[in-house]
């Protein structure tokens, strides 16, 4: 567990089918947290976790991770995109948010069809965060971009994605939000410049 922005703190693991970080993170914001696809933790690294825990949001059906048991024991809700819940039975989502809703007054949705039906990402809108503002814009992504290989920017295994068409034509929306950090849930993090990296990656895809 790390704060790898002031009041946004990180934490990981990897699986022997995914050769990359798996990261969750978590916000803290006058309310309470909220934590975007966090996997499991380290005993020790509960104590760090900042609390109220109020909300999980799930960006995509396998980033589920170890969501549940923070709602079991925080009794935090659980969040996802409309077109995603169908694919996350049985478990059960206590909210669905769709493109253009914030979360939590600052946590921006933006709908990115094509690994899934409703994975979604999410701006840290900095008209309403100070932090994200100081930093020139912060976007979480879960599986539409990961940081693989280490030092790049990549998709996911071809054979995970439901429509890899829909998925390079929905990517081009996330260079109308202005940001310079880019919080990958798969893979390593970047930490300035990333709209331009973003942009080249895109063009690349075709």
């Amino acid at each position: 567990m790390r704060e790898i922005l002031p009041g946004v703190f990180t934490w990981g693991s990897t699986y022997a089918d995914r050769p990359w970080d798996l990261n969750g993170y978590a916000i803290v914001f006058t309310g309470g947290t909220v934590l975007i696809d966090p996997p499991a933790l380290e005993e020790a690294d509960w104590q760090k976790l900042p609390k109220p825990i109020t909300t999980v949001v799930l960006t995509n059906r396998d980033h589920v991770r170890d969501a549940v048991l923070f709602r079991t024991r925080h009794g935090a809700r659980i969040i996802a995109g409309k077109d995603e819940v169908s694919q996350f039975s049985p478990l059960t989502i206590d909210a669905v948010v769709q493109e253009g809703d914030l979360i939590d007054g600052a946590l921006r949705v933006i709908h990115l069809p094509g690994k899934s039906p409703g994975e979604i990402a999410l701006y840290l809108d900095p008209a309403y965060h100070a932090v994200s503002r100081k930093m020139g814009g912060i976007l979480f992504l879960g599986d539409a971009i990961i940081g693989n290989p280490p030092g790049a920017l990549g998709l996911i295994p071809e054979e995970k994605l439901d429509d890899p068409k829909t998925l390079r034509g929905s990517l081009p929306k996330i260079l109308d939000y202005q940001f310079e950090v880019l919080l990958l849930c798969d893979g390593q993090p970047v930490l300035s410049d990333a709209k331009q990296k973003v942009s080249e990656f895109v063009k690349k895809l075709g």
